[in-house]
């Protein structure tokens, strides 16, 4: 079935398809997520990427020179789950039809963080496509899992949206003015528990408001303020509190997308700074995203990896299944073993197979078939387009690239090679037009509920060949640091610009290697660590080292300071109002401030804030830390360029830390 408009995200044609577990080749009519490279000779879509685990430490997280506040990550209050009965009692209607009922309820559980499983996925996690890059296929946490897992609508307003009517402002004026009176007690600051007292049980006439302010604060989107209640979700909240929908799937997603990548990033880093935990070689990261549908994610996924689930209410969210469920113990080298063994157990769809209650996952029957857009369905349909369709995400702060086409089996779809999507430089304003783009489509396929996707034997051959290089490079990785001192410590790499989009051509597994010239050994680059700087320089120039150094004008940018992610909406992992920092510690910490002004670190961890670096035009950088080639490389130039870092500072009276 062919449809005539443009804009399209669905296509269906006859392919030689097969299991992506193996078996023989079978040609049928096949349903694909567009775009498609339907030739290796195409520009195709892969991340190029190496398995980080192929040359981690093998020391648990635990021991790394990394500490993470997972402030987004919440338990739910004394008082709280209370609260939410009381509010539930009086306002549920007004939930549901805002469509929030299930993410309220999820704020009272209780999801038991294990770190290994955390870091062993964000191990996996490629910045530049949002998905986990995994042994034998990829996969990644979509707007369907958000829906599901998280309780929140795809559809809806913007979250920066404005008030609308007087009313709404005047509300909002008494939130502002109940801010500053918390602002004004012993605590000086808007402190969570202290807005919880002021307003449990107390009648008042912005009461739900006041509660959904600090449900938004603290379980949503939280903000760096950490412990208080932010006055950027105050509209939020008072739209929501009149049965308005909000599209804080989007938000919450994008939060997850950037926070998996500065994860991911903090990993690379720490595995260059080894094992020690000094003062002076800790990496400190705060994660703001409500990273725990992460973890339930996986557990929904990878059976092997999961507790046992509890048995709910037939009207319970799903979330329920995992409240306070008894921790797995698993190190992160068994957690590797069983992500890179996954391959026959892995669910691409548990919530179909389940008979999920999600509104569009009842779209899922037991035969597939084509539903025209604007049937009866309505708005469960226009959210599982949403799911299907390659869009930009729009949070509070930042914007990220989302890309199902990548994992359609995860929607009951096949899957060939994914095409390659531009991103445009564009305003969040720019990036909502994208998201909430009329739908091309006149009808969308839904495949059955039990239909087990394939994929095309060009995608096979196309991975298998990811798979090959991924191998021959972890030899060369292995061998190379077999004969590396394991003291040596680094700074972590940080590249200000972003790299061509033909860079990203190719398959997963592969990584963007140096052209090395032949006969270069490992005592040539034993011998290269005693060489001066200048002469290092020039020998790397004159082979063609392809080297992750900051480059102004074509010139080395020395003094190995960590940026921050940029504030450009169109830069990998946007931030424009809060400056995420991974940064060694290094003497003493430069905090910026917070916020809302008076703010108060996460309840475990520390959290480190700098500002954004900016080179010599102004113009801010970006982290684009995920392509790493040459990890031992990178650990000699950071070890040579942190040296003359010090030795500027030190020279020119310049501080550094």
């Amino acid at each position: 079935m062919e449809d005539t408009v443009q804009d399209t995200m669905m296509e269906e044609r006859e392919e030689l398809m097969v299991s992506p577990t193996g078996g023989n080749p079978t040609f049928r009519i096949a349903h694909f997520l567009k775009p498609s490279a339907t030739s290796l000779d195409e520009p195709l879509s892969g991340p190029p990427v190496c398995s980080i685990s192929n040359h981690a430490t093998v020391a648990e997280p635990s021991k790394w020179p990394l500490k993470v506040a997972f402030i987004g990550w919440r338990n739910p209050q004394n008082q709280w789950r209370k609260w939410v009965r009381h509010m539930h009692s009086l306002h549920q209607l007004t939930w549901k039809k805002a469509e929030i009922h299930e993410a309220v309820m999820n704020s009272t559980y209780e999801i038991p963080r294990n770190d290994s499983l955390v870091f062993a996925f964000a191990e996996k996690w490629f910045c530049e496509t949002n998905t986990f890059v995994f042994p034998w296929g990829e996969a990644t946490i979509t707007l369907e899992d958000v829906m599901v897992l998280g309780g929140y609508s795809v559809l809806g307003d913007i979250v920066s949206s404005p008030l609308e009517t007087i009313e709404m402002e005047n509300i909002h004026e008494k939130l502002i003015q109940a801010h500053q009176e918390v602002l004004r007690s012993k605590a000086r600051k808007a402190d969570q528990s202290t807005w919880l007292a002021k307003f449990v049980g107390s009648g008042s006439e912005i009461e739900h408001e006041a509660f959904l302010a600090l449900w938004l604060s603290r379980y949503v989107i939280p903000s760096s303020s950490a412990m208080t209640v932010a006055r950027i979700v105050f509209p939020i909240a008072v739209r929501l509190a009149r049965g308005t929908k909000v599209a804080l799937g989007p938000a919450v997603l994008a939060s997850i997308y950037r926070d998996l990548s500065l994860l991911k990033v903090s990993i690379v880093g720490s595995n260059n700074l080894g094992t020690s935990e000094s003062e002076n070689n800790v990496s400190e990261v705060t994660a703001l995203a409500p990273l725990q549908l992460v973890q339930t994610w996986i557990w929904e996924r990878f059976p092997i990896l999961r507790p046992n689930p509890k048995l709910t209410e037939n009207d319970a969210p799903r979330m329920a299944r995992w409240d306070k469920v008894k921790k797995v113990n698993s190190n992160l080298k068994n957690v590797r073993q069983a992500i890179h063994s996954a391959s026959e157990h892995f669910l691409w769809r548990p919530y179909a197979m389940a008979a999920s209650r999600s509104s569009s996952c009842k779209l899922y029957q037991e035969k597939a078939e084509w539903m025209p857009v604007g049937s009866v369905f309505g708005e469960n349909l226009f959210s599982l387009a949403r799911c299907f369709r390659n869009s930009e995400l729009v949070g509070l702060n930042c914007t990220e690239q989302y890309l199902p086409h990548r994992v359609a089996m995860q929607f009951g779809l096949d899957q060939d090679i994914p095409g390659h999507v531009l991103r445009a430089k564009q305003s969040q304003q720019t990036a909502w037009g994208n998201y909430t783009r009329p739908i091309g489509d006149t009808k969308l396929y839904i495949p059955s509920r039990l239909f087990e996707a394939d994929i095309t034997t060009r995608y096979l051959d196309w991975w298998k060949q990811s798979i090959s290089g991924e191998n021959h490079e972890t030899e060369a990785v292995r061998k190379k640091k077999s004969n590396s001192s394991s003291s040596e410590q680094t700074m972590l790499q940080v590249s200000n610009e972003k790299k061509a989009d033909n860079d990203l051509l190719v398959p997963p597994g592969f990584c963007a290697k140096p052209d090395v010239g032949k006969g270069n050994t490992d005592d040539d680059d034993e011998e290269e660590d005693r060489q001066t700087i200048a002469k290092l320089v020039r020998n790397m120039r004159a082979e063609n080292f392809k080297s992750s150094l900051s480059r102004e004008n074509g010139k080395p940018s020395l003094g190995a300071q960590v940026q921050s992610l940029s504030s450009s909406t169109a830069e990998k992992g946007t931030i424009q109002k809060e400056k995420y920092l991974v940064k060694p510690v290094v003497n003493s910490i430069r905090r910026e401030p917070a916020m809302e002004g008076s703010e108060e670190e996460a309840e475990s961890g520390t959290v480190v804030r700098d500002k954004v670096s900016t080179d010599n035009k102004g113009k801010n950088s970006s982290l684009n830390t995920c392509q790493t080639p040459g990890l031992d490389l990178e650990a000699r130039i950071s070890k040579l360029e942190y040296a003359i870092a010090l030795l500027n500072a030190a020279k020119f009276g310049h501080g550094f830390g």
